[in-house]
């Protein structure tokens, strides 16, 4: 089996490597056109590659998404790389980490990776396994969250030997082949309800727990996983009273209950991250894994970490919204400062070239320009739609030579690069951390 290697962010039909494009030939007709997409909402698909046959060569558009993906089952795969065009690798576990310290962030995370169990496992190098230390990363995030609060009790069925009473219901079948039969009158086999954390539930986030500390070890020497350590430090003392011996049918048949939101979305991570080990701990730990085909949405993590960034320097009530709905629209970011004099409308573009030029593409200015015209958002905030001039925008990038965070302050309004040709009208880079 061959992995074929790209890069995220490839220009539209961009001329594959002849040595790569010689491996895809067979497997694409002349004209051929194969697209790789994730769903989103009821009908969208929302494009990760696609490659594109013309006579002997292979043309590739990239997208805002890296993973990998079967081009022939169990024979030829194809994998994105979170490199953007320079070359260098973004380290995304510091950008989720760090997302992920923004408590608003946990209502956003639907979407942001797609993994598909359907389809065969893919094997890889423990280097190449950007599903495993992504995931472990949500959930060990999610799970110091939790252990901040305290475990969740709850009741739970225990079926015990008991010696010399009786508790909940007597097991009739069970007492007489454990306890009659030789002899042992006074004991009883019985099953009864317990109100603790010892719950089928923390059993699961105990058992998913041990799959992060296992494989952590095998990221050491490749990223710095100093931070995740430190979070399981942190959470391990809250499971010390908690077993792991729950079922796999247990497992995956458990539902958790919606009420309790990070427990529930808790539950889920720790679902996935067992069956992507395929619930054996002995899975975990070796420099060669299979990987389920998967696409991490590297757009909207860098949404959710501007957010991160945004909400470090506004901290009053309500000087920054994410994902605020108007007119059947949804805006990035709507930025009210209440020491600044004008409030912006702010989009995160994970678009890089727009470094290397003053303007921004029509599409962006478009989509920007219009959240900020709609009547909703004047409404939003106490502006007059027919006196109040127009809204500003920004747009967000990424830009490496760039400081690595906001230098501004939300006590002063800065001077933003102005988009030529529009009229207020803004653009500002920052820089992503990098391995």
């Amino acid at each position: 089996m061959r992995i074929i290697q790209l890069r995220e962010q490839i220009l539209d039909n961009t001329l594959l490597q002849q040595t790569d494009a010689d491996a895809l030939l067979p497997h694409l007709e002349d004209g051929e056109e194969v697209v790789y997409s994730v769903k989103r909402g009821s009908n969208n698909n929302e494009m990760c590659l696609k490659l594109h046959r013309q006579n002997n060569f292979i043309k590739v558009t990239g997208s805002y998404f890296v993973g990998i993906d079967w081009v022939k089952e169990n024979e030829l795969a194809i994998q994105v790389s979170p490199k953007m065009n320079d070359g260098f690798e973004i380290d995304y576990v510091k950008m989720l980490n760090d997302a992920l310290s923004e408590g608003d962030n946990y209502e956003h995370l639907t979407d942001l990776v797609t993994i598909h169990f359907d389809k065969p496992s893919i094997r890889v190098t423990q280097q190449k396994d950007l599903l495993s230390i992504f995931l472990i990363t949500e959930y060990l995030n999610i799970l110091q969250r939790i252990a901040k609060k305290g475990l969740k009790k709850s009741y739970y069925v225990v079926e015990e030997n008991l010696q010399n009473k009786v508790k909940g219901r007597i097991l009739i079948g069970q007492n007489i082949h454990k306890n009659l039969v030789r002899g042992r009158i006074t004991d009883n086999v019985c099953r009864y309800q317990v109100y603790d954390i010892d719950s089928y539930e923390n059993r699961i986030l105990k058992k998913a727990l041990r799959f992060c500390v296992n494989q952590l070890g095998m990221y050491r020497h490749t990223i710095d996983t100093s931070v995740l350590d430190k979070k399981v430090k942190f959470i391990m003392p809250y499971f010390a009273n908690i077993g792991d011996d729950v079922s796999i049918r247990s497992i995956k048949g458990f539902k958790g209950n919606p009420i309790f939101k990070e427990y529930n979305q808790a539950t889920v991570y720790a679902q996935l991250l067992l069956k992507r080990y395929s619930y054996d701990i002995t899975v975990t730990g070796h420099q060669v894994i299979d990987t389920p085909p998967f696409w991490i949405d590297m757009s909207k993590l860098f949404e959710l970490y501007i957010f991160h960034h945004l909400k470090k320097v506004f901290t009053g009530t309500n000087e920054v919204k994410y994902h605020l709905r108007a007119h059947h629209q949804e805006l990035d970011y709507l930025l009210n400062p209440s020491q600044w004099a004008e409030p912006y409308v702010i989009d995160a573009k994970y678009k890089p070239r727009y470094k290397n030029t003053g303007g921004i593409s029509t599409d962006d200015a478009r989509e920007v320009s219009g959240y900020a015209r709609l009547s909703s958002i004047y409404k939003e905030l106490g502006l007059n739609e027919e006196t109040a001039p127009p809204i500003k925008c920004l747009i967000i990038y990424p830009d490496q030579e760039e400081a690595d965070h906001f230098t501004f302050t939300r006590t002063q309004e800065p001077h933003f690069n102005q988009v030529s040709g529009y009229v207020r009208f803004y653009k500002l880079g920052i820089k992503l951390p990098i391995i």
